[in-house]
């Protein structure tokens, strides 16, 4: 990946995490959703991120290693 495209998908994770934050403060700030809900969900979000940068990780460092046998 080259230098414009790696700032491009930088910036446009930045920007999702930034509205999905932010709608994620809204929706745990919504007082007529039952607290449990709002946790659960808190708790989903969370879970998944967890998830996703540990796979994201992973890839990174199998990239590195493909590099450094070539």
């Amino acid at each position: 990946m080259n230098r414009a495209e790696t700032t491009g998908v930088l910036l446009v994770s930045f920007a999702i995490v930034i509205l999905a934050g932010y709608a994620l403060y809204l929706f745990v700030q919504a007082s007529e959703v039952p607290a449990v809900i709002r946790l659960g969900v808190v708790a989903l979000v969370i879970g998944f991120l967890v998830i996703l940068i540990s796979v994201i990780r992973e890839r990174l460092i199998d990239l590195r290693k493909e590099k450094s046998h070539r």
